[in-house]
């Protein structure tokens, strides 16, 4: 799945998968993110992982992946949002089953099919610009960028792990662990407002 040695990774997989701009990636998961090639990826089999506190719940839109992208010797950059959906078959939520904890839930999303056209739209833009430049770089980011709560939750730490699967067939890769989500939201400058659900 990588590209020539002679062609430098174009895309960051991100270790960079962000929750809310927070770094949390596992040394362990860095050298199978650094084996995953953007251009080759079939983002219609791309799932994320998402364990959170029981009592949060996502809405429409809370789970998000951002596709950044910059052609060489341009100071634009476009960001393309991905607003993630929940796979709701239990077969979908089986290879992240060793990840559950108590008083936490388990979901895994995936991209939108009506969004996987554009998605393949950025990846034939970068493979045209590897032949014939300039250049395209990029990164994606997968982030929680809100919720609901169902129940009062404590005061300090709100934990959030997030997983990528690249692939059927393949297991989730560990992106972050136990990211603290209201410190997030707080160092963002934003207030902490979590509505009932």
């Amino acid at each position: 799945m990588s590209m020539p040695s002679i062609v430098p990774r174009v895309f960051m997989m991100l270790a960079l998968v962000i929750l809310g701009g927070c770094l949390s990636t596992p040394l362990s998961s860095l050298p199978k993110l650094a084996r995953l090639d953007f251009l080759t990826m079939d983002f219609a089999e791309v799932r994320a992982g998402l364990r959170q506190p029981s009592a949060l719940a996502l809405r429409p839109g809370d789970f998000v992946m951002t596709v950044k992208t910059k052609t060489d010797g341009s100071s634009d950059e476009t960001a393309d949002r991905f607003v993630l959906v929940e796979a709701t078959e239990p077969a979908e939520r089986q290879s992240l089953a060793t990840e559950a904890k108590p008083g936490f839930a388990l979901s895994v999303w995936r991209i939108a099919p009506e969004d996987v056209p554009r998605l393949a739209s950025i990846q034939e833009r970068t493979r045209v610009s590897i032949k014939y430049g300039p250049r395209v770089r990029g990164s994606i980011e997968i982030a929680v960028t809100g919720g609901c709560v169902r129940a009062d939750i404590p005061a300090g730490p709100f934990a959030v792990s997030t997983y990528l699967k690249p692939a059927r067939g393949e297991s989730f890769i560990t992106l972050s662990t136990d990211a603290d989500l209201r410190g997030m939201i707080m160092a963002k400058g934003q207030q902490v407002s979590l509505p009932r659900c």
